[in-house]
């Protein structure tokens, strides 16, 4: 007795899935036909077995493709926000609907909201949807329906969020300490860099640097080989603002210089800003004053504008987020 029943029981498991896309094509042969009695009454007998909400969406929409067909534009609207509501990314078929009928879905779908309630440990993290800044975490407000790409904190970790008509989802994501807005970050990146300077006051022409960097969350330091009217190097110690006005860095830093022949010992002041172009090339520009002893090829007082380009091979992996959980 026992296997017969297994038997069955296998069969009705396997027979299951086909009632879904059965049920469907015969309402969409219906509706083709013109038989909308027929229609709607195997989109009721799907609606009655089927659980799975993209099945239900799809057959809501073509409840709702049978009244537009009827002019019952009030029941079509109902029809097409509960086929939104159960599935809010599914679409008509441009080819075989009507366009004036996916007009008024897609019309549909633009005045429908959703709600996000996000919430990020640490808080403060700032947040991005589909590439535009939302504000900082905790965060809630109504967005537009569907599926969003949410970014959350300086790494823009991304995961994916569903927002539904008239629904609440609520988001969790969990950062590690290390990249707390409120706590210094210990890891260090290494930078490789090439620098161009232009003599501003006196004008000296144009000179090249290249060099080192090793800077944390709020200092850095740096090695420049100087290339132009002298050889010589350059030693700076600073202090930065991360990400202080949106992605851009500014910097600060006292500097000494060593030139060469005849050799010439001085300090200076720089300060500027950088910005990245990708997780591992940023552009940078400064002003830099230098005070050196008088020489007979080189004044005391040089003011410089530079500009060059960063190379990180990490590119922003201290920053880089583990995959959050959300709910």
């Amino acid at each position: 007795m026992i296997a017969p029943l297994l038997v069955m029981s296998l069969l009705l498991a396997s027979g299951a899935p086909a009632e879904e896309p059965r049920e469907l094509e015969a309402a969409l042969q219906a509706l083709s036909e013109g038989d909308f009695e027929s229609a709607l009454s195997r989109v009721d007998a799907g609606l009655r077995r089927i659980r799975d909400e993209t099945h239900v969406a799809r057959l809501q929409l073509v409840r709702g493709e049978v009244f537009a067909a009827l002019r019952r534009y009030t029941q079509m609207e109902a029809a097409f926000a509960q086929a939104l509501e159960s599935d809010p990314d599914v679409r008509l078929d441009p080819e075989r609907v009507q366009p004036t009928v996916v007009a008024l879905f897609e019309s549909l779908r633009d005045r429908l909201r959703g709600e996000l309630a996000i919430e990020v440990e640490p808080s403060g993290a700032e947040l991005f949807l589909e590439g535009r800044p939302l504000g900082r975490a905790p965060w809630r407000g109504p967005v537009p329906i569907g599926t969003h790409m949410l970014e959350v904190g300086p790494g823009r970790t991304a995961l994916q969020v569903k927002a539904r008509p008239g629904r609440t989802e609520q988001v969790r994501v969990v950062l590690p300490p290390a990249v707390s807005p409120s706590s210094p970050g210990s890891a260090l990146a290494f930078s490789a860099q090439v620098r161009a300077a232009l003599g501003l006051s006196p004008f000296s022409g144009m000179g090249m640097e290249a060099g080192v960097r090793l800077a944390g969350t709020y200092v850095h330091g740096e090695l420049n080989a100087t290339v132009g009217r002298q050889l010589g190097a350059s030693a700076r110690l600073g202090v930065q603002a991360p990400e202080l006005l949106g992605p851009l860095t500014v910097f600060l830093s006292l500097d000494g210089y060593a030139l060469g022949g005849p050799a010439l010992f001085g300090g200076g002041v720089s300060a500027g800003a950088s910005i990245p172009l990708s997780h591992r090339f940023s552009l940078f520009a400064e002003l830099s004053g230098r005070w050196l002893p008088s020489g007979s090829e080189y004044g005391t007082t040089h003011l410089l504008g530079l500009s060059g380009l960063r190379f990180t091979p990490g590119g922003s992996s201290r920053h880089r987020l583990p995959e959050p959980g959300s709910r």
